[in-house]
């Protein structure tokens, strides 16, 4: 190690500017790639080629200065591992550059290439030298953090912004679906920036950062977001697009070297900064659900001031009936707590039907573990009646579980009860005739409705329930006969019991926490009374 701390975080903050500069030239090396390869070489082939030797100059002034025997000296344990393998990365850029000047390989796939191998790499390693550095203020380094992300989203829309345009790919639903969502991946990490960041960060942006062009950016974003048609959307010609953002782009740039000089400041407290959601109202529907909110395991574990820091990033929204929420692979960009209504979780099979993982209700979670482990979505949602949703930024819960153990225990309590509720679920379809999985089904509503005079509204049609009870609609019919010829009133939008007990026979370990007479002499199944009791203690 070096003499001096003071010395030693300026090594660091110098070595972040090199790994940032390369991440620079490589984005747009990117972007540069993306209009020769959709153009088969007929433009930017010159600004191509002076584009990779920027980016070896880059690379090269990276690789001499971690070369260096006070930077060795001044990194965190084991980081200079890391910082060997992505310089072994950067030697495989050759092989891929050959590939795109012989028209060889696939936009996508180089697209991918650039993202997935040279710059999230990076822009990872950057984030944890920051973090490791003893000397840096941890709130500026989150906000440093999501700065770096959104300036990657930023950079991935200069490139499919401009394919869109050279190709007329906005005219494709599919492109125009993808943009949207990096879009709202970006906003998400923006909105996270400009909630941590201190003032003076903030005041970075407005400094390095063109009006004009923030206001053309948005405006392309916000057609998009509302679905506008192709001539509404396509101002700008591949090449003018591309110019537009490198100039935002460059802005940032400059902005990120002054972000890392200021990782040691003072950070301003976050609340004064926020801004209640103008949908939601500081005294709304966000107080109207803080009680509710309060009592789900996931957050009854929060100090009230934590839990207020925690809402005060929060989004509540309203959905129509059959709204689209996200698509399996999609990132997880935002966690989403079920307010009121109904959302299934699913996936299309390869015959175009859809086979119903889940229905989740109220005081139920979505995507907990992809934003808990950062990973794409591994399932779809849709709304199958009019619900009313809170939602959490993705970076805010990663950021607030680093420094709430209460947060991430709550956090792995939820996916562990959420993995143990899809074994259930396959047990119900694979082991349950498809009485009993009715039984079950109209049991679980009950407990959630606590009816009391027997009645159980259904909360969504027919066809969805057979759906996610793994039998066909004419199947679920027939099993309601059957109830039917038990005692049972079957109507359209509801069914009633012809007694308190005439479901306990459904009962199982799981929905016998939630019965109110589990531990009375008039339970029918007491069995389950003691496992609840050895649960309890």
């Amino acid at each position: 190690m070096t003499d001096s701390p003071q010395q030693n975080t300026r090594l660091v903050q110098d070595l972040l500017h090199k790994l940032g500069d390369v991440v620079h030239q490589i984005q747009r090396e990117r972007g540069c790639s993306g209009l020769f390869l959709d153009s088969l070489g007929k433009i930017f082939t010159e600004r191509y080629e002076t584009q990779t030797q920027v980016t070896d100059k880059a690379i090269e002034g990276l690789r001499a200065y971690c070369d260096r025997a006070d930077v060795k000296g001044a990194l965190p344990a084991s980081f200079e591992a890391r910082l060997t393998l992505l310089l072994r990365k950067y030697l495989e850029l050759p092989t891929l550059r050959g590939k795109i000047r012989l028209l060889t390989v696939r936009y996508t796939l180089a697209l991918n290439n650039y993202t997935f191998n040279y710059t999230i790499p990076t822009i990872d390693a950057m984030i944890e030298l920051a973090q490791r550095e003893p000397r840096h203020n941890s709130a500026l380094v989150s906000a440093y953090s999501n700065f770096l992300q959104w300036k990657e989203r930023v950079g991935m829309e200069r490139a499919l912004g401009a394919r869109g345009f050279y190709t007329f790919s906005f005219r494709n639903q599919e492109f125009c679906d993808r943009f949207v969502a990096l879009v709202a991946e970006q906003k998400t990490y923006f909105d996270t920036f400009k909630a941590l960041a201190s003032p003076s960060q903030i005041a970075l942006l407005q400094d390095t950062v063109k009006d004009t062009d923030l206001e053309a950016f948005g405006l392309i974003n916000d057609l998009l977001e509302e679905g506008a048609s192709p001539g509404e959307i396509e101002h700008y010609s591949g090449e003018t697009w591309f110019d537009l953002l490198t100039r935002m782009i460059d802005g940032l740039r400059t902005a990120e070297v002054a972000l890392v000089a200021g990782l040691e400041g003072v950070s301003a407290p976050i609340h004064p900064r926020i801004k209640p959601d103008k949908a939601i109202g500081a005294t709304g529907k966000m107080a109207e659900y803080r009680p509710f909110l309060k009592s789900l395991p996931l957050l009854s574990t929060l100090e009230d001031d934590d839990l207020d820091e925690l809402l005060s990033f929060a989004q509540i929204r309203e959905y129509e009936k059959d709204k689209l929420l996200f698509l399996r692979d999609e990132p997880a960009i935002r966690m989403y707590i079920i307010l009121k209504g109904w959302v299934k979780a699913f996936n299309g099979l390869e015959t175009g039907e859809e086979a119903i993982l889940q229905m989740l209700g109220a005081g139920e979670t979505l995507l907990e573990s992809s934003v808990l482990l950062n990973m794409p979505t591994p399932v779809s949602a849709q709304v199958v009646e009019q619900t009313l949703m809170l939602s959490i930024p993705a970076p805010v819960i990663r950021q607030r579980i680093q420094s709430s153990p209460q947060l991430a225990v709550s956090m792995l309590n939820t996916v562990s009860l959420r993995s143990q509720r899809l074994v259930q679920q396959l047990e119900l379809s694979r082991l349950k005739s498809a009485h009993e999985r009715v039984g079950w089904f109209l049991l679980r509503l009950s407990l959630n409705q606590k009816s009391t005079d027997g009645t159980i509204y259904l909360p969504y049609e027919k066809s969805i329930i057979a759906s996610y009870l793994d039998m066909r609609p004419e199947t679920f019919s027939r099993t309601l006969q059957k109830f039917k010829k038990e005692g049972f009133e079957v109507a359209t939008g509801h069914i009633k019991m012809p007694d308190n007990n005439a479901l306990c026979a459904f009962c199982d370990a799981e929905l016998s926490t939630q019965c109110a007479r589990i531990e009375s002499e008039s339970c029918p199944r007491p069995e389950f009374a003691d496992l609840v009791l050895r649960q309890g203690a």
